[in-house]
């Protein structure tokens, strides 16, 4: 599928060519280019023949411009299907995998074994409130 896109696209030039010569070679109401062949109106008829050019330079254009509007669909239609090779942002995922190798992924903070608990301190008690302290001796 990749071949057909260059193909039609110099077609498409070809028929674009070829539709524009044909256009300018058509007499117009002022003679147009057909007077270069022979300097006037019954030069350019004596080139190319009494009644035979309007027609026959008619069916080319027209037959020029039908090859040239179904080369433009053709031409869209190959633009939108996706194509065999990869996208560019997949080369460059794949240089920077190839530069960079993996690394494995260290821990946060290093793990260590839990330190071993301390018995605790005995608690102090706690202090008794003047009412609940015994009365001191008399003296």
């Amino acid at each position: 599928m990749e071949i057909l896109h260059p193909i039609f696209i110099v077609a498409h030039l070809i028929f674009a060519v070829a539709m524009i010569a044909v256009v300018l070679l058509q007499t117009g109401k002022g003679a147009g280019l057909s007077g270069v062949f022979g300097g006037g109106g019954a030069a350019s008829e004596s080139f190319f023949g009494g009644r035979g050019p309007g027609t026959f330079l008619a069916k080319l254009t027209t037959v020029a411009a039908i090859m040239f509007m179904v080369t433009s669909l053709v031409l869209a239609k190959l633009s939108t299907m996706p194509r065999g090779g990869r996208s560019v942002m997949d080369d460059e995922k794949t240089k920077t995998e190839e530069k960079a190798p993996p690394t494995p992924k260290a821990p946060a903070a290093p793990v260590s074994e839990p330190a071993p608990e301390e018995p605790a301190a005995p608690e102090k008690p706690a202090e008794e409130t003047p009412a609940e302290k015994e009365p001191a001796p008399p003296e």
